[in-house]
């Protein structure tokens, strides 16, 4: 079950990387284009592939990664890095969406340095999380700070071990804790 969990989450990241990285040159101006009828023809096929190919994708990416965390006895400091990766190509993937929206409205139009932003973007943070996913850094521990390092034998804030005994109020009536 597991390699069919981590095929389906390499398949769909793919799907999404490629989309992320190629969705942006398909957000073109109408003066780019040769008529009208070819930049509604691109507009309606970018949206298609946004919402039904690469915004699943997406979907089945996380949805499949979150699955195979649980099956790893040990996790590295190499998988938050990846996170915080996919994280970044969750945003490119909303700012895409957002163009995308934009193009509907008859006077919004994408600039070359919005498509060049995002296509610089989705190939920064695609490319980080296949690094981090490869190469499975370690973070060194001198870059944290020392509160982030001491461990938890103190006793966690506002969590006691004994059950706490029943407030009341001035009225007399139990109050809920």
């Amino acid at each position: 079950m597991m390699v069919f969990i981590k095929a389906l989450h390499i398949a769909a990241f793919a799907v999404w990387a490629g989309g992320l990285i190629a969705l942006p040159a398909m957000l073109r101006r109408d003066s780019e284009l040769p008529d009208r009828a070819t930049v509604v023809r691109l507009h309606h096929f970018s949206r298609f592939t946004y919402d039904a190919v690469v915004s699943p994708a997406a979907v089945i990416a996380i949805a499949t990664g979150t699955a195979l965390i649980f099956s790893y006895v040990t996790i590295g400091d190499w998988l938050f890095l990846k996170m915080m990766a996919v994280a970044g190509m969750g945003a490119i993937h909303m700012m895409i969406g957002r163009v995308l929206d934009q193009l509907e409205a008859p006077d919004a139009r994408p600039t070359r340095w919005k498509r060049f932003a995002l296509t610089t973007g989705a190939v920064v943070f695609v490319g980080l999380t296949f690094w981090f996913v490869l190469a499975r850094p370690v973070i060194d521990p001198s870059w944290f700070p020392d509160w982030m390092l001491r461990g938890q034998e103190g006793e966690l804030p506002l969590v006691s071990e004994a059950p706490a005994p029943p407030s009341s109020s001035s009225s007399g009536i139990a109050m809920p804790t």
